[in-house]
């Protein structure tokens, strides 16, 4: 074995030498012999480029690899700039190929400072350090090198690579690159169609409900101030008496004074009422605004420490920079392609996205490419279908709603169309919804309420006489949806039924639980039957609650049981049957708030008169459980959002 220390350092290195000095240099860098020969300044090419594996790597293949900046740092300053595109491995990688393919950023940094030649390099495969770097998904190295390059050949990968940025949704590299490189985004249709197919739903109505927006209140402020002021402006020129005495010399028969008198009367009240009730609505405003602002606030510092907000600001942020990206993107086309330039370029740009928009529900990049190039509306798939068949194969209700409110003045042009095997849309309507679309409603019965709503939706939009119109297959629309949801009413059925004889238990044990209390009333009664708490305000609302609890509890008892013996037909699921299971529930909700109400009334009157510390916890139980109740109800229910047709 070779003893490391035995070795001189001025001689020349063997290659069991090497092998040792430079393990020891990554392991014990500041005490290594290595160290020491390169800080003397007495280096020779042997030391630094001799290959140390079977690989044939040598000391900066394996530093870079490593990701021992400091030792690379070091030795780059004994080696001259042309040698760099000399020094490679067995594969033909230079030190930037293995910084490519280790995705070490600061390395690639200076080795591209030190030689640009090495970004144009190939290895043995015939790939670049920018290809290396892309195919090992190292976004922030393929970044530097994408902006250090500047050859035709490497546009392609800068595509791909834009597309893949944006698929992970790195929005701000996304950004710096289509600024940069704006080639990438315009040549064709990649970029647009990893936003479409990869673009955020934004808050849903619960989330956007809670999280403030400053932008929007001070805007509704502006508006109501601008409103307001020319309410101001109309009244006071309605006001002037020489246009009042011009208007009543005007007249000469006595009903047209009388009509003008009256117009008078009724129109300058009007307008003074109106300017109040807008002047009211501003000072409402005006006040609101400093609390609305520390809402912010508190919402913002809460961002910091509740994971739930957090993520609801993360997903506000993302929406935003991903509709940036979008606009940014569409600005680059209108800029290249000028609005002269000839549909078909346009097509080729626009087309498939705005389809696969269509299919993922992205309201916004569909809004954008029709603002951009209105002609996209006729744009069709390879088999056919428009945007509003899609919108309707794939259930997406924002598309659904503007499409059909762009064309509603010639909404005949929906109303006819069918495809190759003839069906129209209230056909495409009766297929069964994609997988994804149905996960969005809990339990099968909903999910069957939401197909029927599709369909019944459609059939407002079709004529008349295509309801009932067969397909090349002989069957109608009903036949359809029947067959596609033959499965999702069986399924439907279960669920429902499984709900109804849970809810049933727990409704019964409610019942006996309230029966009981009611009957040995807390603290007793007298000998005369008189309960002893009888003038006590706590026993009231005992009372009070106790009796809500029984008759809501009986109530949804009874509904649960009418729900078991109904029958279970496929248009009982559109209104009947969740109408029952929400009356249901909206009652079982009651009846167990009651009851909680009643539990901590009688706490209250049989402990807290002497001991008072135990009001922190019957207000500690019911906070606990009013928090829980509103989880429930905000964030735990499903919130479709209805299919609207203006």
């Amino acid at each position: 074995m070779v003893n490391k220390r035995s070795l001189n350092k001025s001689s020349i290195l063997t290659k069991a030498g090497a092998e040792l000095w430079h393990h020891d240099a990554f392991f014990d860098w500041d005490r290594s012999d290595l160290h020491c020969i390169l800080n003397s300044g007495n280096v020779r090419e042997d030391i630094i480029k001799p290959t140390i594996n079977i690989y044939g790597d040598t000391i900066l293949h394996i530093a870079v690899g490593t990701f021992r900046n400091d030792l690379l740092n070091t030795i780059s300053r004994h080696i001259n700039d042309d040698d760099w595109t000399e020094i490679k491995n067995l594969n033909g990688s230079t030190v930037l190929h293995i910084a490519a393919i280790a995705g070490n950023s600061n390395a690639a940094e200076l080795l591209l400072k030190l030689n640009k030649k090495l970004l144009h390099i190939k290895d043995k495969e015939g790939k670049k350090p920018l290809e290396k770097a892309y195919e090992n998904v190292h976004l922030d190295t393929t970044f530097i090198l994408l902006s250090a390059s500047d050859g035709d050949e490497d546009i392609l990968t800068g595509i791909n690579f834009l597309a893949q940025v944006i698929l992970v949704k790195q929005y701000d590299m996304a950004k710096e690159i289509i600024n940069k490189k704006s080639e990438y985004a315009v040549s064709n249709d990649k970029v647009l169609m990893a936003i479409a197919g990869a673009f955020p739903s934004g808050l849903d109505y619960m989330e956007a409900f809670f999280c403030p927006s400053l932008e929007y209140i001070c805007e509704k402020i502006l508006n109501r101030t601008s409103f307001f002021f020319d309410i101001l402006a109309t009244l006071s020129s309605n006001l002037k008496v020489e246009m009042i005495s011009t208007y009543l010399s005007c007249l000469t028969k006595c009903e047209d004074l009388l009509q003008g008198i009256c117009i008078l009367f009724i129109l300058v009240p009007g307008l003074t009422i109106l300017w109040m009730f807008y002047l009211i609505i501003l000072l409402l405003l005006m006040a609101y605004l400093p609390f609305f602002m520390s809402y912010c606030l508190l919402w913002k510092v809460a961002a910091i420490f509740v994971p739930g907000i957090k993520n609801i600001e993360l997903k506000k942020k993302e929406y935003e920079d991903a509709k940036k990206v979008l606009e940014l993107v569409c600005q680059k086309i209108k800029d290249r392609h000028p609005d002269d330039c000839s549909s078909y370029e346009l097509k080729e740009l626009y087309s498939s996205p705005i389809l696969l928009a269509a299919c993922q529900d992205a309201y916004d990049v569909v809004d954008e490419i029709l603002c951009r190039w209105p002609e996209a509306i006729l744009c069709k798939d390879k088999n056919g279908y428009d945007i509003i068949q899609l919108a309707t194969i794939y259930r997406s209700k924002k598309i659904y709603n503007l499409i059909y409110t762009l064309r509603m003045h010639n909404s005949t042009v929906y109303g006819n169309l069918e495809d190759f095997f003839k069906n129209n849309m209230l056909h495409l309507a009766g297929k069964l919804a994609p997988l994804n679309k149905l996960k969005l409603h809990t339990g099968a019965a909903l999910q069957l309420q939401s197909e029927l709503q599709w369909h019944q939706e459609v059939k407002k939009l079709v004529f008349p006489t295509f309801v009932t119109k067969e397909n090349i297959f002989m069957e109608t629309p009903e036949m359809m949806f029947t067959r596609e949801h033959e499965y999702l009413v069986k399924e439907g059925e279960k669920w429902i039924k499984a709900v109804a004889e849970s809810c049933s238990i727990t409704a019964a044990l409610i019942i006996t639980i309230v029966f009981a209390a009611a009957i040995t009333v807390p603290g007793g009664s007298s000998q005369n039957g008189v309960p002893v708490f009888t003038n006590e305000t706590a026993f009231l609302i005992f009372a009070l609650s106790d009796a809500i609890s029984l008759f809501s509890s009986v109530t949804a008892l009874l509904v649960f049981l009418s729900i078991l013996t109904t029958r279970f037909a496929e248009k009982d699921y559109l209104v009947r049957l969740p109408i029952r299971l929400i009356i249901g529930l909206c009652t079982l909700l009651v009846s167990t708030t009651a009851m909680i109400v009643a539990f901590s009334a009688t706490l209250f009157l049989v402990f807290c008169h002497q001991k008072l510390w135990m009001i922190a916890p019957i207000c500690q139980g019911q906070t606990s459980y009013g928090r829980s109740r509103l989880v429930v109800i905000c964030f735990g229910q499903d919130k479709p959002e209805p299919i609207m047709s203006y």
